[in-house]
């Protein structure tokens, strides 16, 4: 057997490999995002079958040069897709791993690295401060429209949420009807500001929704109220329950529960 005869028998073995891979994987759909890629390493394995026909019969002309060129430029585009596939599909799982999937804001483990991260660098000049909002009355929202009206008033507040922070704030959902702001380089008065603003929008996007819903918030600043999140965190669960308790649609601060934050917020505007 000649040298040509042993590499057309090499390559027609690939070429046939690489078909029968195609196939299966294709056949199976066990990588949809794939399917592009294997289609240019199907077209490739038919380049190949052809230039080991060709080398079987010693046909030493320029279409053998071509189509190994061919073959070549195929499986080079089909890495190339599925390198761009397994990148998306790695962004993809990053963000699920990431965001909260009703509200596609930040879920509670992102949040604590990130807010933990700017309380130990001492916030923008020195200010930050963390609030924690709850919807009034959700549980009725539930049982009279249903769940799925129930996922809507999440999503509108998570819209509401995005909306009034800056570029510099961190929301994450706190889990249930609940929601977590960090409020970077804000005093008293700038989280109550925020705060309210987002409480004025769910009000206003709910009823054009035309299922109202409101919410009350509490709001702890650092450092006067803690100088680690986990204090933060249950200075402002404190007074949002003083919230809850004086009436709801409300804002407190830690700092001053018994004051319905809603002056201050008004004195300032």
């Amino acid at each position: 057997m000649g040298f040509h005869s042993v590499t057309a028998a090499a390559n027609l073995a690939l070429a046939l490999s690489i078909l029968a891979l195609t196939l299966s994987s294709l056949r199976h759909r066990l990588r949809p995002a794939h399917g592009r890629s294997w289609l240019f390493f199907a077209a490739a394995s038919v380049t190949l079958v052809l230039k080991s026909v060709l080398e079987a019969f010693d046909y030493n002309t320029d279409l053998g040069a071509v189509f190994e060129v061919a073959t070549a430029a195929l499986l080079g585009g089909g890495f190339v897709f599925l390198y761009g596939a397994d990148s998306d599909e790695l962004r993809r799982l990053q963000t699920q791993a990431e965001r909260d999937p009703m509200t596609q804001l930040y879920n509670l483990r992102i949040f604590r690295v990130l807010a933990a991260a700017r309380i130990a660098a001492g916030g923008i000049d020195g200010k930050l401060a963390v609030a924690v909002l709850d919807l009034d009355a959700f549980k009725e929202v539930n049982d009279t429209h249903g769940h799925p009206a129930g996922d809507r008033a999440l999503r509108l507040v998570a819209t509401a949420v995005r909306a009034s922070l800056r570029s510099s704030d961190v929301a994450a959902r706190y889990g249930g009807d609940e929601f977590i702001v960090l409020l970077d380089g804000c005093d008293d008065e700038g989280a109550a500001r925020i705060v309210h603003r987002i409480r004025h929008t769910v009000g206003a996007l709910s009823s054009g929704a035309g299922e109202p819903i409101s919410l009350s918030a509490g709001i702890a600043s650092y450092p006067a109220c803690g100088d680690d999140l986990d204090e933060l965190i249950r200075q402002a669960d404190d007074a949002l329950f003083v919230a809850k308790r004086g009436g709801k649609n409300d804002v407190r601060h830690a700092r001053a529960a018994d004051i319905p934050i809603s002056r201050i917020a008004e004195s300032v505007r």
